[in-house]
């Protein structure tokens, strides 16, 4: 008897399967584009002292989103927060971009630092981009956002920032774990991320 209820204990404990799901669900939801927005405007907050820049661009790059991202889940319109949907990833991208060009836009008018507005335009380049490319190709817009931020950290804190790159394997294994994209969705949207900022910055900053 005694060792039937113990076995009934062991089936009714959590599998050890589940935890990876988990932690995969843990590292999409750390690494998404609203985070790494708080991520980057806070650290150049702090490296530019100017945290009233840097709290505009925290509401209208992170929190704003991120708010009407949870809104869009609890009303129904999204069946998840990253949905597999290309039409509905199509709309939440242009409602991103829009907040990102009047977040830029509220930088510019308080005079922010160059590289909070370079930062900024960037955000809306990327996102326009990655819209325009989401309507015939689902190019992963996590890895997008972690191939640009770490540039923009780069570019910020300099060698501080390479334990960041460590996100780029994280985010990978995180997305092909939960089967939302393939290798090369998530190599084209690091690329793309990575790529379009550096270009930018070369431009407006050298």
């Amino acid at each position: 008897m005694a060792k039937k209820i113990k076995r009934g204990e062991q089936l009714a404990r959590p599998s050890f399967s589940l935890h990876p799901h988990r932690f995969a669900r843990f590292l999409s939801h750390l690494l998404n584009p609203a985070l790494l927005a708080l991520l980057v405007f806070g650290v150049q907050a702090h490296v530019l002292g100017d945290w009233l820049a840097g709290s505009v661009a925290i509401a209208t790059f992170s929190v704003v989103p991120g708010l009407l991202l949870w809104h869009l889940v609890r009303s129904g319109y999204l069946d998840k927060a990253y949905t597999d949907d290309r039409n509905k990833r199509g709309t939440l991208l242009l409602l991103g971009a829009l907040c990102y060009a009047l977040g830029s836009a509220a930088l510019y008018g308080i005079g922010a630092p160059p590289l909070m507005l370079v930062t900024a335009a960037s955000c809306v380049v990327n996102t326009l981009l990655v819209w325009w490319i989401n309507r015939s190709y689902k190019i992963s817009i996590h890895a997008a956002g972690v191939g640009g931020t770490t540039y923009i950290l780069l570019i910020s804190v300099g060698s501080a920032a390479w334990p960041f790159l460590l996100s780029w394997p994280a985010v990978a294994w995180a997305r092909l774990y939960l089967r939302a994209h393939t290798p090369l969705q998530l190599g084209a949207g690091g690329a793309l991320g990575a790529g379009s900022t550096a270009l930018l910055y070369r431009i407006f900053m050298l």
